[in-house]
């Protein structure tokens, strides 16, 4: 495998600036839930597609099937955000977005499928932290809408290399927890290193403005 594309500088501002716009993910899934969220420090790997999976395998704290919804973001720097749920989250979600509604006249939610909650979820997670991290990088990325992958699916069906459409990509996880265990979810930001010349000149064009 060859060397990693990131300095140790690089490497430490990408970690720096993407656990502020975690932490903005983490309060509005907060204020949605009514819950503290935990969230991990950002893990950034360089990896191939034939390694992908068992490198996610690694970084999560749930073995079960996920269900996984994935959306492209475009600024200079381009890249696709994979989100993945644990089995309890859409179940306990649904419950959350009802109880919202309740005084509406629209009741719509009780009809709502566990993907178009989770596109919902996966939206604001992928749009808070990957806006956050950008921002600071003076980009401001777009987003397609979250499309569904599968529902309990295990991740090598996810991540298998022929729905990947590049060989080498920076991988960056964060991880969004409640304490009780009612949510759990993954962030997988995937970057081609096409991407990642991108990335490398607007982190050292943040780490000359320190």
């Amino acid at each position: 495998m060859s060397e990693p594309i990131l300095t140790e500088d690089q490497r430490d501002a990408l970690q720096e600036i993407a656990n502020i716009g975690m932490g903005q993910a983490g309060a509005r899934l907060a204020a949605l839930l009514g819950r503290f969220v935990h969230l991990s420090v950002p893990r950034i790997r360089m990896v191939d597609t034939d390694t992908l999976p068992s490198a996610v395998r690694d970084m999560l704290d749930f073995t079960e099937p996920v269900t996984a919804l994935r959306q492209s973001f475009r600024c200079d720097i381009a890249g696709e955000a994979i989100s993945l749920f644990d089995s309890r989250s859409a179940q306990h979600m649904k419950f959350v977005f009802r109880a919202e509604d309740a005084s509406d006249e629209e009741a719509s939610n009780e009809d709502m499928s566990d993907a178009e909650v989770l596109s919902d979820v996966a939206n604001l997670i992928a749009g808070a932290c990957l806006t956050g991290l950008f921002e600071q990088l003076e980009q401001l990325p777009t987003f397609t809408p979250p499309r569904l992958i599968g529902v309990q699916l295990d991740l090598e069906e996810v991540l298998h290399p022929s729905k990947l459409p590049w060989d080498r990509a920076l991988l960056l996880e964060v991880n969004l927890q409640t304490e009780d265990g009612v949510f759990g979810s993954h962030l997988l930001t995937l970057m081609t290193a096409k991407a990642v010349q991108s990335l490398v000149s607007a982190l050292d064009g943040f780490l000359a403005n320190l």
